[in-house]
């Protein structure tokens, strides 16, 4: 395994985390196994932005690694609006 290939499932990893913390958010709300898995997924998703940084030191020239480090930067946002919603939801 080359250093591309390792960046590449570093910065898969929160993108991923993303769309199962979203699916089981939406989809199975209040089930015991899920939400253990919700709040392993939402830890790998909000560390977005560290495996950017993991695959942009892994590999820097690579257009793969940069549109997934875009991606990754997404996840983390995407975590973060999730926990002001909720703050906001909870509030009002």
């Amino acid at each position: 395994m080359n250093k591309r290939n390792i960046a590449i499932i570093a910065e898969i990893v929160p993108i991923l985390s993303t769309v199962i913390c979203y699916l089981l958010i939406r989809f199975a709300p209040g089930t015991g196994v899920a939400s253990k898995i919700v709040s392993i997924t939402v830890l790998l998703a909000f560390l977005g932005f560290v495996f950017f940084f993991v695959g942009r030191a892994l590999c820097k020239g690579d257009k793969v690694v940069k549109i997934l480090g875009i991606f990754d930067f997404l996840s983390t946002l995407f975590i973060v609006v999730l926990y002001v919603v909720a703050f906001f939801a909870v509030g009002l």
